[in-house]
């Protein structure tokens, strides 16, 4: 065999199992081998009155829950709805369902994050995608007026930074982490980050007066989570199917990797309850998802999943729901307080209500 034939077939086989090997990943990043088995979580009840309830947090003190809803479809049609907003849900008799006013104009929000200043001020952080295309962070004073939540605007803020946001935890009033899902400026280079799972997402930490990058090289990160004593940060890479763990400078901000808890699902928000665990909400098959966006009559199935945590550290997942789609489509976060679970979808037009067994 001459030389240059050698080499053509040697060249040709490493090209082969690149693409093969590369082909592989993909798959089990979209979760093509991952069985979903039904498992109930107590008595649920669907909440309708909203569309695309993507993140959901929840006041124990208030007795609230407060939900982000923007209705993707009708974003996708060039058309975004007048119905996009923040909203409130009463934990607490009847259970009513509220718009909150006091938001601006132009709001169709996506991540949210709640925080309580020691004094009792409470600030909601929202992320803003606007009609144009750019994206900011929103900051509210959360507050109480004859009986009612109303929310008071006190600030925006935007950048470059802020090129695919995604999830965000508030630190305190002025400052926070944010994901960036997607760092390519084009829906090419975004459609090649996903199909090829290129690790080219990030995580952004807001100081109060600037961004600054302190974690990269992630695979859609879409949830982003504070420890209750602010020691650790905890990062769901989607396509990774893992949670990342951040020892946190409490000065800087900076993040040093503290370990990987690997979850056989698309991971989406985390939340804490006020126990302390850790809850993490996922729709294990990618392409279901992509399909439910594209024809809301074949939604994906939905899992959630209680994390262990060791010394700040995840040790270990329960499955504590799981749904093929018959009662929610594609869920992105499960919201608990007590025995009572909230869960929330992006492509949906409810939430889910349940009531855990003891």
């Amino acid at each position: 065999m001459r030389p240059a034939v050698r080499a053509a077939i040697t060249a040709g086989s490493i090209i082969l199992v690149a693409v093969v090997a590369l082909m592989f990943r993909s798959l089990i990043a979209f979760g093509t081998f991952t069985d979903v088995t039904p498992k109930s979580a107590g008595a649920c009840v669907q909440v309708t009155g909203l569309a695309g309830a993507e993140d959901i947090a929840i006041d124990a003190k208030l007795g609230l829950a407060f939900i982000s809803a923007t209705d993707r479809r009708a974003r996708a049609r060039g058309t975004p709805s007048r119905a996009d907003g923040l909203y409130a849900l009463q934990l607490a008799g009847p259970g009513n369902l509220v718009r909150l006013s006091g938001t601006p104009a132009d709001f169709h929000p996506h991540g949210i994050s709640l925080y309580r200043a020691p004094n009792g001020d409470e600030t909601l952080m929202a992320i803003n995608h606007r009609s144009d295309g750019s994206s900011s962070v929103d900051s509210f004073d959360v507050v109480q007026q004859n009986g009612a939540v109303k929310l008071r605007e006190t600030g925006s803020i935007e950048g470059g930074e802020l090129v695919s946001p995604n999830a965000i935890v508030a630190v305190d009033q002025n400052s926070f982490y944010v994901t960036n899902d997607h760092t390519s400026m084009t829906s090419f280079g975004r459609l090649l980050d996903d199909l090829l799972v290129l690790p080219r997402a990030n995580v952004l930490y807001f100081n109060g007066s600037y961004f600054r990058l302190v974690a990269n090289r992630l695979n859609f990160p879409s949830g982003i989570a504070l420890s209750p004593d602010g020691k650790y940060v905890y990062v769901s890479e989607a396509f990774n199917r893992r949670i990342d763990t951040y020892v946190r400078g409490e000065l800087s901000g900076a993040l040093d990797p503290a370990g990987t808890l690997e979850i056989p699902s698309g991971l989406d928000n985390l939340r804490f309850d006020e126990r302390g665990d850790l809850w993490v909400a996922g729709h294990p098959w990618a392409m279901a998802m992509a399909r439910y966006r594209d024809d809301a009559a074949k939604p994906a199935p939905s899992q959630v999943f209680r994390v262990a945590l060791a010394d700040g550290i995840p040790q270990s997942a329960t499955l504590v729901y799981a749904d093929p789609g018959e009662q929610i489509g594609g869920a992105s976060v499960a919201a608990v307080a007590g025995r009572r679970m909230l869960i929330g979808a992006p492509w949906d037009d409810k939430i889910l209500d349940c009531r855990m067994a003891p």
